[in-house]
């Protein structure tokens, strides 16, 4: 894989950066609401937290 093209080992997505950005945009209200609905469904609790836990699916 290229260097920088945001997968990891074995094609896992790092999502690290991107959720970084998306919760900076949110704080300053640049978050759409149906973008911050998205990404909160995707985590336990609290998705702006920056210990928040991914939710686990059945």
């Amino acid at each position: 894989m290229a260097s920088g093209d945001g997968r990891g080992r074995a094609g896992h997505v790092k999502i690290g950066p991107w959720l970084a950005k998306a919760r900076t945009k949110h704080r300053v209200g640049q978050l759409r609401q149906e973008h911050a609905t998205l990404v909160a469904s995707l985590f336990d609790g609290d998705w702006t937290d920056e210990a928040a836990r991914p939710t686990v699916l059945a």
